[in-house]
């Protein structure tokens, strides 16, 4: 299930993170677009405006010093106009001037100039659909829009009055024009990006592949390590019962005997010596019961280890499991003299509690060599027996919950654990805790 999950979660991130890159280019592209757009917006305005007024100076010189052209003066600058447009290269492959006169309501091209070559498109009617902005530079309106030329095709066009003549002038080029380079950047830049996303998608994917094994397996560990710390305490629970009923409730219980027994001694009236051996059985049976809970209490937690220290607790501890296993045990590496503050004292004596009870149950070792020394600001704990072994295999496993319970002990103090171990030779536990203020 946890597998799953974080697969899952792996594949919502990457779909993600190419969400955030394919919108981050599309918005660049348009971004750029826009701002290449109103570039050339700004300069169709200039174009359009520069001729309008260069074609108002041209007019007011005909009207001044041109007199004599057979024609008239208004034929005079358009045909001096239409002369300069032959060397105007235009702009654009789709640029376009266009003059306009309206005449019995209709528009008279008089100039239409692309990049290539000079024509006069066929007139329109004033009301057409097509050739909106010569419609408004014949009535007198200055501006730019995007709409329907005389061809029908979207263009983007100033436009512009030229008053003195009655003419109405246009530049424009096709909305398509400019968009173009941004469709093909924009088919460019999102393969590349597929192509980019598809290569860090799969170095993304081989770097998290440990970190998810890992992530997995830590979970795994966590949930092992929750159940097997409900178990020791439902273990610990019954064990704490079991002591109490038979321990201190057979000895109270006699106790609560030897009291009837001696009341009843007392009430007919029986001689001295009767009641002093009542007396005697009470006292040895309230001994034995201050015992029991002196036993429960040192097992629960031992009284010593505030008393004395980590290394007398760690002696009174060996003596015990010496005791119960008669497995030999070499104490001559534990220092005395080191003082460890209180709670990594606990976490210290728990770690070799734990360790001692995983030889006692699977190591069927027979020696244990026990050190504890202090280097370079921590303490140092070695535990090695001459037993079987533990396969490296078992040392990792997530099932391995009392080597699991000692590392999640020392992570809490930036601990570590190192285990050797070789079959048949024994192993060894070297636990390294960091030591405070002390």
């Amino acid at each position: 299930m946890y597998i799953k999950d974080t697969q899952k979660q792996r594949w919502v991130l990457i779909l993600i993170m190419t969400g955030v890159g394919l919108v981050m280019t599309l918005v660049s592209i348009f971004v750029l677009y826009q701002t290449a757009y109103e570039e050339e917006r700004r300069r169709l305005v200039e174009v359009a405006q520069s001729q309008a007024r260069l074609m108002e100076a041209v007019a007011r010189f005909d009207m001044k010093y041109s007199h004599n052209y057979p024609e008239g003066t208004e034929a005079a600058t358009l045909s001096q106009f239409i002369e300069a447009h032959k060397k105007f290269e235009g702009f654009g492959k789709s640029g376009e001037f266009l003059l306009a006169r309206k005449k019995e309501n209709q528009i008279v091209f008089l100039l239409s100039h692309k990049h290539t070559d000079l024509m006069v498109p066929k007139s329109l009617p004033m009301d057409s659909s097509l050739g909106i902005p010569l419609q408004r530079a014949l009535n007198g309106e200055s501006g730019t829009m995007v709409g329907p030329d005389y061809r029908n095709v979207t263009v983007l066009a100033a436009y512009e009055p030229i008053k003195i003549l009655n003419l109405g002038l246009v530049a424009k080029i096709d909305l398509q024009e400019i968009r173009a380079p941004f469709y093909r950047a924009g088919l460019m830049a999102l393969g590349i990006g597929f192509a980019v996303i598809s290569v860090g998608v799969l170095l993304f994917w081989r770097v998290s592949d440990p970190l998810i094994r890992e992530i997995t397996t830590s979970r795994e560990q966590l949930r092992s390590l929750a159940r097997r710390i409900q178990d020791i305490r439902e273990e610990e629970k019954e064990r704490i019962a079991r002591a109490v009923h038979d321990d201190l409730g057979q000895q109270l219980t006699a106790i609560q005997l030897e009291l009837n027994y001696l009341e009843e001694e007392i009430r007919s009236g029986n001689d001295t010596k009767q009641i002093q051996g009542s007396f005697d059985s009470m006292s040895r049976l309230i001994e034995n019961t201050v015992r029991s809970v002196q036993r429960i209490s040192t097992e629960l937690r031992p009284q010593i280890l505030d008393v004395f220290g980590l290394g007398e607790a760690l002696r009174w501890q060996i003596q015990d499991y010496h005791k119960r296993t008669g497995h030999h045990f070499d104490i001559s590496g534990i220092d005395d003299t080191i003082q460890v503050d209180r709670d990594r004292s606990i976490t210290l004596f728990r770690v070799f509690q734990e360790t001692l009870t995983n030889i006692f149950r699977h190591a069927k070792a027979n020696e244990v060599h026990i050190q504890l020394t202090r280097k370079n600001h921590q303490v140092i704990l070695k535990v090695h027996d001459n037993g079987i072994g533990i396969p490296m295999e078992k040392i990792e496993s997530p099932q391995s919950l009392g080597l699991l319970g000692i590392r999640e002990r020392l992570l809490a103090w930036n601990g570590t654990v190192n285990i050797e171990s070789q079959p048949g030779k024994g192993t060894t536990v070297s636990v390294y805790l960091p030591l405070g203020d002390t």
